[in-house]
């Protein structure tokens, strides 16, 4: 049976999924939120927009957990919730042409593990580096861990072959 804090992460989660999707879509088809109509997509490439326009095939979002901080399992998932959606909200802005690549070919989304923080920051400086997009959660220590805890790490979306090189020796969560 689940207690209610288990309950509460897994809700706060699939709420946090189901606001980007619903958000999401409506950017993607060119709605305007606020009255419904078409609106004129502006298309000034970023520079991680112009590094991949060249690369085709498959891309992913990739989250990085610390596996020292022995989070439970709702507190993973919620911290990836936060993760997935705050790197959702940059890549929208930076690189919307990423996004929709991301959005048609199935919006994959791939947890690794990684020691400690120190490995953590090693990738982010790297993702940095490379101007990939991404995002770093630091807990609110409301609950499982100390505050301002740096648990996830989100990479991308972007192409696979790109986060490969940088994520690919991680292990699955």
């Amino acid at each position: 049976m689940l207690d209610t804090t288990h309950m509460i992460s897994a809700a706060a989660v699939l709420a946090s999924f189901i606001l980007g999707f619903k958000f999401g879509n409506k950017n993607i088809t060119g709605k305007d939120t606020e009255n419904g109509r078409a609106t004129k997509a502006t298309s000034d490439k970023t520079e991680e927009e112009n590094i991949f326009s060249d690369i085709g095939g498959e891309y992913k979002m990739i989250l990085v957990v610390r596996n020292d901080l022995k989070m439970g399992k709702g507190k993973i998932a919620a911290q990836c919730g936060h993760a997935a959606v705050g790197a959702y909200e940059g890549a929208l802005k930076k690189t919307p042409s990423v996004l929709r690549k991301w959005q048609r070919t199935g919006q994959a989304k791939i947890a690794v593990k990684v020691e400690n923080e120190q490995q953590l920051m090693e990738v982010y400086r790297t993702v940095k580096a490379n101007n990939i997009n991404c995002c770093l959660i630091r807990d609110a220590g409301r609950t499982q861990i100390e505050p301002n805890s740096k648990t996830v790490l989100a990479i991308g979306p972007a192409p696979n072959q790109v986060i490969d090189t940088i994520t690919g020796h991680l292990k699955l969560l």
